[in-house]
């Protein structure tokens, strides 16, 4: 029988190797440190000398330092998801922890071995140790050793067995097993040898030579060249090195020997493997840390943490002492956070549930413009060709989803797009409705209809009304999804569009492009400055849409200094994108703003046509708190610099992708497909109380006024982890989307309020984890599938602020002191008494 040296290499300050991987057969190989594998899903079989053990998904089983086991995957369930984590024994010994002098029997299948509490405890640590790594989470290394630490004391006090004292070496060799530890330790010295090896456990080197290929099966030659071969190749993945320089660090006499063996066992050359595998690291941890990762088996894991996390402390911050000067001087503000309201397509706003869920808004919130997709959708039936080639135009539709919106109190943004499927060029569509994004057949007819379009508008509402609205060209034509054509043929279609509408009246504003990837988006302009500068042509307002999405640090060569938003890919292109950190959206603000205001001539206004923190639409922190925290901020921090900021979108219902049946599914909306309002529903609640004049603007504050009143808004904010922002939601599930946040703190404050004078009624509102979100509300009544009209109605009714009245008296100042959970919002107003 042949056995294997495995041979485990720690990374620097880390006294723990801890991966999830995939398993089918690992041949019988022993390594100097203790392991731990736990199954992930799948079943495993696992021989030590002659026992065999068989494992399910979900047990945990310890392998002991220097012992000969096999590993195999039952063909019944194909490749095994297991979890390892070895542990450095040098590191332990340090502590007085010698772990290669004890032995362990650890086998959750056997019930007298294995107490549930116990298990439980071992695959919370687990969980915890991948969570630390692969979130690179702040002092990991530290933290790791923590862990560590207490799994060793289970060990100790739980699973701990006399060591055997039989000398016999039945299926393994203890000097065997010191020839190839001393190998390890050595085989980078490029002059060790056979010699050597004889020399140091005074051996004739011809009888090693025998020994050494009967047990390991290989020459001696060999195992070295494979053992130096195993360690450079670290060196060849995370560093510059040259080959030549990495041949001779790790033992080999030259260049031309190391692409001799690298050839022989990998079956490439080092540049090969290099370039198919090049990993970049940072504070010593792989970047690409995930490719050996699977979402489902992380999932399987990270459900372990669930355990204690509903019920974890939560760390108390110091409070935040703020001082605000109420009599300072003050400017007036827009209330450019509820200046635009978006929803997925038109053919919505014919629902009967739709109409309801925008009249509830506009009532309790009041937006001034709402922005949508497919005006010109098939399902509006606008344009209609008959079987003699002959064509009609169809407003009936259009008019009653105009007139439901007026309705409403809400004003129409109209994007001008996608093209009717019978006036298309190409079969090209997006979204399940199939929206067609080709030029036209036949241009002169987009123009007849364009013209047709808004003259009936005009005839329909007024001339003085329709100047009044907004028209955006297109959505995102940047982006190859939304546009099938050329550039120079959407530079056309917009010239053509513009000068119709424009010819009919000059005053009715046209804008766009709404591009989400400004880098590509940039060249775009300059090349439509050209076609349209002899036409004397230029955007009337200028959009653009903005997700919290980053380049990975790791996808591009950084040949100079990326701005943000130059790090932005297309929405669908994951894997050179994450979600960026908790600065990233008002950094790629910024760069929009600043690179377009030289872009126009005369560009008075700037929208923001769509935002989110993902453009994801199932992700499921988008029904919970941290949602109404994450739009407080956005909002707070950049409402100052646009004309309007439309959060994507208000209500799930929509249907660009199929729907899921799931009430708390991740959707967009502020508010559920049968209309109960998420959290984020009420950051827009309270951003629509602020008063008209700002005061001051903090970190995590905002102070404003309205005659004698003040109001105040305060959020506690927290950024999800490393894992969620690749885009990997293994910590996520239907009842627990909270183990994503790392750095979740009660935060107090207290606000001296210096000028205030006299009685005010203060009322505080308050949005948390207990009172205002109807996900954490359905999450305690046991998550259920399907509601009845009773259960909906007291998720409506948990899905409400809470509230706190109190009279106060201040005499020339007034101490407000506040205490935030993690993801809370607050709006604070002081009504003056007489």
């Amino acid at each position: 029988m042949q056995y294997q040296y495995e041979q485990i290499n720690y990374q620097d300050d880390l006294p723990v190797n801890i991966f999830t991987q995939t398993v089918e057969r690992f041949p019988y190989h022993w390594h100097e440190d203790t392991e731990i594998l736990l199954i992930l899903d799948g079943e495993l079989e696992i021989r030590i000398d002659k026992d065999r053990y068989r494992l399910e998904s979900g047990d945990i089983f310890l392998v002991n330092g220097n012992e000969l086991h096999f590993i195999d995957s039952y063909t019944g369930y194909g490749k095994t998801q297991v979890l390892a984590m070895q542990m450095d024994s040098r590191y332990l010994k340090e502590l007085g922890i010698d772990m290669e002098q004890k032995r362990f029997y650890l086998n959750s299948r056997d019930e007298k071995n294995a107490p549930k509490g116990i298990m439980d405890e071992l695959k919370y640590i687990l969980a915890n140790m991948m969570d630390l790594i692969i979130n690179k989470k702040s002092h990991f290394q530290l933290k790791m050793k923590k862990w560590l630490l207490e799994l060793a004391v289970i060990l100790l006090e739980h699973f701990e067995v006399k060591t055997k004292t039989d000398d016999t070496q039945a299926d393994h060799d203890q000097r065997l097993l010191e020839i190839l530890k001393y190998m390890n330790k050595n085989c980078m010295n490029a002059g060790l040898s056979l010699q050597n090896i004889a020399d140091e456990f005074t051996l004739n080197p011809q009888y090693l030579s025998r020994y050494f290929k009967a047990k390991v099966g290989v020459s001696f030659k060999k195992k070295l060249d494979n053992m130096r071969l195993n360690k450079s190749l670290i060196a060849l993945q995370t560093t510059d090195q040259t080959v030549t320089e990495i041949a001779l660090q790790y033992g080999f006499p030259d260049s031309k020997a190391y692409y001799r063996v690298f050839k022989e066992v990998i079956g490439t050359t080092p540049k090969e493997f290099r370039d198919a595998f090049k990993v970049e690291v940072e504070n010593n941890i792989a970047k690409d840390y995930l490719s050996i990762n699977s979402s489902e088996s992380l999932a399987n894991l990270f459900k372990y943490l669930q355990r204690e996390r509903n019920n974890q402390e939560v760390y108390k911050q110091k409070s935040r002492s703020v001082t605000v000067d109420l009599t300072q001087s003050k400017r007036p503000i827009h209330h450019t956070f509820t200046n635009l309201l978006t929803f997925g397509y038109a053919p919505l706003a014919l629902r009967h549930d739709f109409n309801q869920q925008l009249t509830q808004i506009q009532k309790e919130i009041g937006f001034k413009y709402v922005r949508f997709h497919g005006i010109f959708a098939d399902q509006m039936h606008v344009y209609n060709e008959n079987s003699d080639g002959s064509y009609y135009f169809n407003f009936n539709y259009i008019n009653v989803i105009l007139d439901n919106l007026l309705k409403a109190n809400v004003k129409p943004f109209i994007e001008i797009g996608f093209m009717p499927k019978d006036l298309a060029s190409t079969e090209h569509t997006i979204f399940v409705w199939e929206a067609h994004v080709s030029p036209p057949k036949l241009m002169e007819r987009w123009k007849e209809l364009m013209e047709e379009f808004v003259r009936h508008l005009i005839n329909r509402y007024g001339l003085d009304e329709i100047r009044t609205w907004y028209f955006e060209f297109w959505n995102e034509p940047e982006v190859p999804f939304f546009w099938r054509g050329t550039r120079e043929e959407f530079f056309t279609l917009f010239a053509e569009t513009y000068e119709s509408i424009k010819s009919i009246d000059s005053k009715i504003k046209i804008g766009g492009f709404s591009s989400i990837n400004f880098v590509k988006y940039h060249s775009w302009i300059d090349d439509f400055h050209y076609v349209t500068a002899k036409k004397n042509i230029d955007l009337d307002f200028f959009t653009f849409h903005v997700y919290n999405l980053a380049r990975k640090p790791n996808f591009e060569p950084q040949a100079h200094k990326k701005t943000p938003v130059e790090n932005i890919q297309s929405v669908t292109d994951f894997k050179s994108i994450m979600i960026g950190d908790e600065h990233n959206l008002s950094s790629n603000i910024d760069s929009v703003l600043e690179k377009s205001s030289a872009l126009h001539k005369d560009i008075k206004e700037v929208w923001i046509t769509e935002w989110n923190g993902n453009s994801d639409s199932q992700d499921l922190l988008h029904d919970t708190c941290y949602m109404a925290a994450f739009i407080a901020k956005t909002a707070i921090e950049n409402f100052e610099k646009v004309n309007g900021m439309g959060y994507w979108t208000f209500t799930d219902v929509f249907e660009e992708f199929s729907p899921k049946m799931s009430l708390f599914h991740g959707g967009f909306g502020l508010m559920t497909y049968n209309g109960i309002k998420k959290a984020g529903y009420h950051a827009f609640y309270f951003l629509s109380q602020l008063g008209n004049e700002l005061i001051v603007k903090r970190e995590n504050m905002i102070v404003t006024k309205r005659g004698e009143d003040y109001q105040i808004i305060i959020y506690n904010y927290s950024h999800p982890n490393y894992l969620y922002r690749s885009f990997d939601y293994s910590q996520l599930s239907q009842e627990s989307r909270y183990s994503v946040f790392e750095d979740e703190k009660v935060q107090a404050f207290q606000v001296t309020l210096n000028g205030m004078n006299g009685g005010y009624r203060m009322r505080k509102q308050y949005v948390n984890r207990e009172q205002g979100s109807s996900y954490d509300s359905w999450v305690n009544i046991g998550a259920p599938i399907d509601l009845d009209d009773e259960t909906v109605g007291y998720l409506k009714g948990k899905a409400e602020p809470g509230i706190k009245i109190e009279d106060i008296s201040a005499n020339q100042s007034y101490t407000l002191i506040t205490e935030l959970l993690p993801h809370e919002i607050q709006f604070i107003e002081f009504k003056k008494r007489y």
